[in-house]
C-alpha cells in the first residue's frame, strides 16, 4: 500500500497537461521582472490626462499643512476608463499617486456599435446632473469638454452631452461615470424582457 501511495503521488506519473500547468512560470511576475506594466496587457494601450491640480490646506494643532490634490482620468479607448484622486506634498507626487489610483479604479463600458451609447444616460452627484444622449453614427462628440474627454477615453465617439447645476470638475467626473455605469447592452435588455434579439432585416423577412 505504501508503494502504491508513493506511485500515486509521484510527479513524473502525472498527466502532461498537469505538468505543463505546474512548470509554467507566472506571466505577471515575468512582466514585472522585465520592467513591463501588466496593466498594459490587461487593458490595452493606457493613456491618462490630468484634469486639475489644487493646493489644499489643513489647519492642525501644530500649524497649517499645505498639500496638493490631483484629479486624473484615463482609459484605453476600447471600453475601459477610470479616474483617480491623489494627495501629496508636491504636485508631481500627487499626479503620480492619482495615476496609480486611476489604473486600479477601472470601469468597463458596453458600447453600441463600438462607438456610441444604446440609449440616453443620466447621472447625478451632489448638485451636478450629467446627461449623455444617444445619437446617430458618425455624429461626433459635442457638449461639455470634460465629459467628452471621458467618453473619448472609454471609446465612445458618438454622443451629445450636457451638464446641469454645479459644474465642479470632481462632481462632473463622478456624475459621468455614474451615468456610464447605468448603460446596458442590447443583449442584457433583451434578456431582462425575455425577448429574443434579432436583426431588423430578418424581422422584416419573417413578417414580425
Amino acid at each position: 500500500q505504501k508503494q502504491e501511495r508513493n506511485r500515486k503521488w509521484n510527479i513524473n506519473d502525472r498527466p502532461d497537461h498537469e505538468k505543463e500547468r505546474e512548470e509554467k512560470p507566472d506571466e505577471i511576475l515575468e512582466m514585472i521582472k522585465n520592467g513591463e506594466d501588466p496593466n498594459q496587457e490587461a487593458f490595452g494601450p493606457w493613456s491618462e490626462c490630468t484634469v486639475k491640480v489644487d493646493r489644499v490646506q489643513k489647519v492642525e494643532r501644530g500649524g497649517t499643512t499645505v498639500r496638493y490634490r490631483a484629479l486624473v482620468i484615463g482609459g484605453n479607448g476600447n471600453g475601459a476608463a477610470g479616474f483617480g484622486i491623489g494627495k501629496a506634498l508636491s504636485p508631481n507626487e500627487a499626479i503620480i499617486k492619482a495615476g496609480k489610483h486611476c489604473k486600479r479604479n477601472v470601469f468597463y463600458v458596453d458600447r453600441y456599435l463600438n462607438s456610441g451609447v444604446t440609449y440616453d444616460l443620466a447621472g447625478r452627484h451632489n448638485s451636478c446632473k450629467v446627461q449623455i444622449r444617444a445619437v446617430t453614427p458618425d455624429y461626433g462628440l459635442h457638449g461639455h469638454p470634460l465629459i467628452c474627454e471621458i467618453l473619448k477615453f472609454s471609446g465612445i465617439s458618438d454622443a451629445s452631452t450636457k451638464s446641469h447645476g454645479n459644474r465642479n470638475p470632481y462632481n462632473v467626473v463622478y456624475a459621468t461615470f455614474k451615468a456610464l455605469m447605468t448603460q446596458e447592452s442590447l443583449e442584457e435588455v433583451a434578456l431582462k424582457r425575455g425577448k429574443k434579439l434579432i436583426n431588423m432585416q430578418r424581422a422584416r423577412r419573417l413578417g414580425i
